[in-house]
C-alpha cells in the first residue's frame, strides 16, 4: 500500500499544471457522425485573465517549442503569452502568463494603420536553444512584415516586393496581409487575403511568387499560413458569417511548393452544418507529433466565444 504522503505527492507530480490563471473551459468541438480530423482537445478562452488583462480579438498563434509558450496576437497590436496544459496528449486548459503591446523600436506604442497586426511566425523556436526567439509579424492596413523581440518590441523590418507593400494593389485595406511563415527554403512567405488586383500570389519575401487559386467559395478568405515538418505549407481558409443563423467554413490545404509550381490539395473541411462548432478561426501553430493549435477571433465583441482547437490530421 502507497503511503497518503506519496501517493498525494505523486499525484501533484503527474497531474496537469493547471494554475490560479487558467482562462480557460473545455468545450465540445465536434457534435456529429465522423469528424474530418482528429481533436485532441478544445477550449474556450475567458475574456479576461485574473489579473483582469482582457483577452481577445486574437488573430494569430505560434509555439514555441524552446520556450513552451504558445504565442497568441490579437489585431491591435497586443502578444499574449498562453501556457497550454496537457494530460495523456490531450490539451485540457491553458494559462495565461503575460501581455504587452507592440512598441516601435523607439519603444512607442504602434497606434492607428500601424498596429493591424494579423499574422505571425516564431523564428528560433525550435533550435534547442532558449532566449533567442524572435517573431515575424505581418500587419494588414499598412501592409509590412516586422521582426519582433518576444517583448513586444520591434527590431527590424523584413523587405518585401513592392507589390505587396502597396495597399491600392489589394482589393481592399482590410484584404491585405494575414499570413506569414517561414520555409526552410524559400525563407520568409506570405499569402495576401484576398487575390491583388493581377492575381492571387504566394510570395516570398525575396520576390518569387507561385499562382495560388482559393476554394471556390464566395466570401472565402486567407487567414493563416503555417509550414509543416515536411517543408509543405499548411493553408487555412475561412468563410465565416456572425449570427443566429451564420456559420462556417473552414478550409485547411496543404501545399506542396517547389521553384516552378505549387501543388494545392484539400486536407479537412470543417463545416458548421456537419456539426463543428466553427467561429471566426484566423490563427493556425504546428506544436509537435504532427499536432497543431487553432484559435477564433471573437471580435473583441461580447458574446462572441474565443476558441481554441488542438487537432491532427486522419
Amino acid at each position: 500500500m502507497i503511503p497518503g504522503f506519496l501517493l498525494l505527492a505523486l499525484l501533484v507530480m503527474f497531474s496537469p499544471v493547471i494554475s490560479a490563471d487558467t482562462v480557460s473551459t473545455p468545450v465540445t468541438a465536434f457534435d456529429g457522425d465522423a469528424p474530418v480530423v482528429l481533436m485532441h482537445g478544445a477550449v474556450e478562452l475567458a475574456s479576461k485573465s485574473g489579473d483582469g488583462t482582457k483577452i481577445g480579438s486574437l488573430s494569430a498563434l505560434a509555439w514555441d517549442q524552446d520556450e513552451g509558450v504558445l504565442y497568441a496576437l490579437s489585431d491591435n497590436a497586443h502578444l499574449y503569452q498562453f501556457e497550454p496544459v496537457f494530460e495523456h496528449g490531450k490539451l485540457v486548459a491553458v494559462n495565461f502568463l503575460d501581455r504587452v503591446r507592440l512598441r516601435e523600436t523607439d519603444g512607442d506604442k504602434l497606434k492607428g494603420n500601424e498596429r493591424d497586426s494579423e499574422g505571425m511566425h516564431v523564428v528560433n523556436g525550435r533550435n534547442g536553444s532558449k532566449g533567442d526567439s524572435e517573431l515575424l509579424i505581418a500587419f494588414e492596413k499598412k501592409p509590412r512584415i516586422g521582426r519582433f523581440s518576444v517583448e513586444g518590441r520591434q527590431v527590424g523590418e523584413v523587405e518585401l516586393p513592392s507589390a505587396l507593400t502597396d495597399i491600392k494593389n489589394y482589393s481592399g485595406a482590410n484584404h491585405a496581409l494575414e499570413a506569414v511563415t517561414r520555409h526552410p527554403e524559400y525563407g520568409v512567405m506570405t499569402l495576401p487575403q484576398r487575390p491583388q488586383d493581377d492575381g492571387h500570389f504566394l510570395y516570398s519575401a525575396s520576390g518569387r511568387k507561385w499562382p495560388y487559386e482559393m476554394s471556390p467559395l464566395r466570401g472565402n478568405e486567407v487567414v493563416s499560413l503555417e509550414t509543416m515538418l515536411d517543408g509543405a505549407l499548411l493553408i487555412m481558409e475561412r468563410l465565416y458569417e456572425p449570427g443566429v443563423f451564420g456559420g462556417g467554413i473552414i478550409t485547411l490545404r496543404r501545399a506542396v511548393i517547389d521553384d516552378d509550381s505549387l501543388q494545392v490539395s484539400d486536407l479537412a473541411v470543417l463545416k458548421s452544418r456537419d456539426g463543428w462548432m466553427l467561429e471566426n478561426f484566423e490563427g493556425l501553430a504546428r506544436h509537435e507529433n504532427g499536432r497543431y493549435f487553432m484559435i477564433s477571433d471573437n471580435d473583441d465583441k461580447a458574446g462572441r466565444a474565443t476558441l481554441l482547437y488542438y487537432f491532427s490530421f486522419k
